[in-house]
């Protein structure tokens, strides 16, 4: 299993393909397989990088607190390992503000970034929500029934709708091959608690493409609309009668936007 030595942590990583390479950055405590359905489609054109964040998958958890600071750095670290002096990026939730970050921090190195369900500050209600969710965990609440509080604030009413929809979801939630540790959630946390690109995102030069959801509740629509009127190159793209996971609940359609925003 290929792993890169980054700022002290051992960071998983897997590529894919030939070409102009893309990274993918996961959100908050998930891992590099929220983009396995993005491999066949693309790997013919793109040399494809996933990676697990530091805190998830099967990359270090290390003592909290962590930073979207550390984890952009994380991500330079594993791009400077594998040779790529600049690549296009792909991140949902918490990974668009890790590639926020790496457009602010290290400019060179992004050409272009697709952030899906993005923000500059997460509001205080989604991250009340996530703190709950850390609590029920510490708790020792039951797996399941922490995933049943949480699918609701992830996908949209038509899927919640669905009862065979949601109870795929959480035998796929629960039966995770790589779970994150407490240590990982509570300092994935504090990263996310902690980040606000409100001060910086007018000066970020990459051009980005922004996909949201127009009934996302941990992310509202109006946090996609805030980047949109305040980075210098930017498209947004609204999806109706959808929640935070466009990029699994509409797979398709984010894929031919991704091809198209990020040509060969």
């Amino acid at each position: 299993m290929p792993f890169a030595p980054a700022n002290g942590i051992n960071l998983y990583y897997e590529t894919y393909g030939k070409g102009k390479p893309i990274v993918f950055l996961s959100g908050f405590s998930t891992h590099h397989l929220t983009w396995q359905s993005f491999i066949e489609p693309l790997q013919d054109n793109f040399q494809l990088i996933l990676l697990d964040n530091r805190g998830a998958g099967q990359t270090t958890a290390p003592a909290t607190p962590y930073s979207i600071d550390s984890m952009a750095d994380d991500t330079v670290a594993l791009m400077d390992h594998l040779k790529i002096d600049v690549a296009s990026m792909v991140g949902s939730s918490m990974g668009t503000a890790i590639i926020q970050t790496i457009a602010h921090r290290a400019p060179k190195r992004i050409d272009k970034g697709v952030l899906i369900a993005p923000f500059s500050k997460l509001p205080r209600v989604s991250l009340l929500k996530t703190l709950t969710t850390g609590k029920l965990l510490q708790a020792g609440v039951p797996l399941d029934l922490v995933v049943e509080t949480v699918i609701p604030w992830l996908f949209s009413r038509d899927f919640v709708a669905s009862p065979e929809k949601v109870a795929a979801k959480k035998e796929e939630m629960t039966k995770n091959p790589f779970p994150q540790s407490i240590e990982g959630f509570l300092g994935q946390m504090h990263a996310l608690e902690t980040f606000d690109s409100s001060q910086f995102i007018k000066q970020l030069e990459a051009e980005f493409f922004l996909i949201a959801g127009e009934e996302d509740l941990s992310t509202p629509f109006s946090c996609a609309q805030f980047l949109h009127e305040h980075l210098a190159k930017s498209t947004l793209h609204p999806f109706s009668r959808m929640g935070h996971m466009a990029h699994a609940e509409k797979r398709d359609e984010v894929l031919a936007l991704i091809q198209k925003f990020i040509k060969v």
